[in-house]
């Protein structure tokens, strides 16, 4: 252990203050999206993410909504996000890297990792600027309990600004330990929160027919600053794992999950003309709140014999959802130009009753695991799943739905020889359709559940160098859910997205680590609306190419590497009649990292410069609906293990 006199007078406090020996561990210097990334469908480790795809979005799609999250591997129901205090990181699992996922529905597995909390004392810290002005602080550190517990805890503070120069503050704090025991039995109690203040509305812009919006100034909020947002993301439970008599594994969580909107507005720039001018409207909703209790307990037992590995697994999901939305009013403030900044004092919002909706489901499974030892694996799973909502709508009769359904899921893979593997699975699932947009009449109902049904088949190759090459076919089939004529969002056809993905991974040279990917896709709706042209053939906001490439390249000065990045998007369709597209843009990002010490004490500095090119895009919201993309930012940030 090296001597107190020689550490920083930076660690012998926050030692002091935290009770830590004098040596260190490094936790989060370790950080790296990209040279952590094991294919680039997905990854992020801290405030770092690579590749393709995102919790949010997956071949087009929302695990979320698909119920595709878990945490530690076991199933979970989330409203409210998960605080990066709590999580360490999540990884997209689709195509050959789901294969190991039990019961997995259509549009992949997204799997959280809570932050470790080992045997050794560790306190982190990450002080940032940027990337739009304000600043952070994030303290994590874990320390051991005793032989048998340790604990994990963290803290942050932020000051947020958008690319539309609204801002916001927001703290964050959880807790986790792990308590072992045994040897072979773990429990993981954890709370989460996340506090977010005086975020205020940002503008929507929804065009006038068959148009998209001017470019507008970023970084320049023109809304009113009582339009504001207060939410509170509440995430708490325990899970475990522990061997049974007769050979039998256990596994086991439950987890509450609260979503609190406390005050929420939307500020709406409609009949935008090319010109300029629009109307505008803000609505306020009041107290909204999505509440779940979630869990799942699974037991498995395995038998092997030789080259073969056989497991049987059966599980037992379940959660209860409950909703409370709706109830908003809605102000006209006239004729505006998208440029005008808006002064005029907040109107007298009349609110209405709300709406609650309750969603029982349950759902138990049996899954058959069968592997050949560097050869060959077979997963098959069948579900019965029993859906119940209940909706108590204001002044109207209370609607109750009952969907039971049953659901399956299969995959395989074949090791052709040591460098090459191929893979292939299909699934069924039913999921949430989410909630309507701001931009519609019934803004912020429920949707249905609803069928959804995917199939991918691919190769893995191993090529010179120790690159990774996957590549792979897929189709994903869903109820299509677009505004009517009078904008009620509702399901209106069938949308399908075929397509194939490709990653790369590993490193060409020395020094060079790469994470490129491709997605190239024919989105495509289907049914009656379609047919009498009441629809466009191509699903809103989606397009037909997306093409990433991220990577460091070491430089000759220890410790010392460039990081760049580069994404692309095709154009995407703008309007559910398909009148309208938002051009292909590329966005390039570029900084570096510095890792170092300071005395014993490991450090990271880390700039990041995002959109270097200052390239001006439009998110597509909804139909006929844009939001800005951020502009040309920079951030630092300097991470310390203590």
């Amino acid at each position: 252990m090296p001597s107190v006199s020689r550490r920083p007078l930076a660690g012998l406090v926050l030692a002091w203050l935290c009770g830590l020996p004098a040596e260190a561990l490094a936790q989060r210097v370790n950080d790296n999206a990209v040279a952590g990334a094991e294919d680039a469908f997905g990854a992020s480790i801290g405030n770092e993410r690579v590749g393709l795809y995102s919790s949010n979005e997956v071949r087009g799609f929302s695990p979320i909504m698909a119920g595709n999250i878990r945490l530690e591997g076991l199933y979970v129901d989330r409203p409210a996000s998960f605080t990066d205090r709590l999580v360490e990181s999540n990884v997209v699992r689709v195509g050959l890297a789901a294969q190991n996922y039990l019961f997995t529905a259509p549009t992949g597995v997204v799997d959280f990792r809570i932050r470790p909390a080992g045997e050794r004392r560790v306190l982190s810290v990450v002080a940032g600027y940027g990337p739009m002005g304000g600043g952070r602080i994030e303290v994590d550190g874990q320390f051991p309990v005793g032989e048998a517990l340790s604990v994990a805890a963290g803290i942050a503070g932020f000051d947020d600004e958008y690319a539309s120069g609204s801002d916001a503050v927001f703290g964050s704090y959880a807790i986790a330990a792990r308590w072992r025991p045994a040897d072979d039995v773990l429990v993981l109690p954890f709370w989460s929160r996340v506090d977010a203040w005086d975020r205020e509305a940002t503008p929507l812009y929804v065009a006038a027919p068959g148009t998209v919006p001017p470019k507008v100034a970023r970084r320049r909020y023109t809304g009113p600053d009582w339009a504001d947002y207060r939410n509170i993301a509440t995430n708490y439970g325990v899970l475990g794992r522990a061997p049974l008599p007769g050979g039998f594994d256990l596994a086991a969580g439950l987890f509450r999950s609260v979503n609190d909107t406390r005050e929420n507005h939307a500020h709406l720039l409609t009949g935008v003309q090319p010109d300029g001018s629009a109307f505008r409207r803000i609505s306020r909703d009041p107290r909204q709140e999505l509440a779940s209790t979630s869990g799942e307990i699974r037991l498995s037992r395995a038998f092997t014999g030789g080259e073969w590995a056989h497991a049987f697994h059966a599980s037992v999901r379940g959660r209860e959802r409950d909703s409370l939305y709706g109830g908003g009013a809605a102000v006209d403030f006239g004729s505006t130009n998208v440029a005008a900044v808006m002064a005029a004092p907040e109107p007298p919002y009349v609110l209405g009753a709300r709406t609650r909706d309750v969603v029982e489901q349950w759902t138990g499974g049996v899954a058959y695991d069968v592997r050949w030892r560097g050869r060959a694996s077979l997963l098959l799973g069948l579900q019965r799943t029993d859906y119940r909502k209940t909706v108590r709508r204001p002044g109207a009769a209370e609607a109750r739905v009952h969907d039971p359904a049953w659901l399956y899921n299969a995959a395989a893979s074949w090791t052709a020889t040591p460098r090459l593997a191929l893979y292939g699975s299909l699934a069924r699932g039913l999921e949430e359709s989410g909630v309507a947009p701001d931009s519609a009449a019934n803004r912020t109902q429920a949707l249905p559940a609803i069928i959804t049904d995917q199939w991918d088949a691919g190769v893995r190759w191993i090529l010179p160098h120790n690159l990774r090459l996957v590549a792979g076919a897929f189709q994903v089939k869903k109820p299509y859910f677009a505004p009517d004529e009078l904008n009620v969002f509702r399901e209106m056809g069938s949308v399908r997205h075929r397509g194939v993905e490709t990653s790369l991974t590993g490193s060409p040279v020395a020094g060079l680590t790469l994470v490129a990917g491709a997605v190239l896709m024919q989105p495509r709706v289907t049914g009656d609306p379609v047919a009498q042209g009441r629809i466009g053939r191509e699903p809103v906001g989606q397009t037909e190419r997306v093409l990433t490439l991220s990577g460091t390249w070491a430089l000759p000065l220890e410790g010392l590497s460039l990081t760049f990045a580069a994404n692309h998007h095709g154009r995407r369709v703008a309007d559910q009649l398909n009148r309208a597209y938002v051009p292909a843009a590329t966005i390039y990002d570029a900084g570096f990292r510095y890792r170092f010490d300071i005395g014993e004490t490991p450090a990271l500095l880390r700039l990041q410069v995002t959109n270097v090119t200052n390239a001006f895009d439009w998110k597509v919201v909804s139909s006929g609906t844009f939001e800005v993309n951020a502009p040309r930012t920079a951030a630092l940030f300097l991470t310390l293990d203590f």
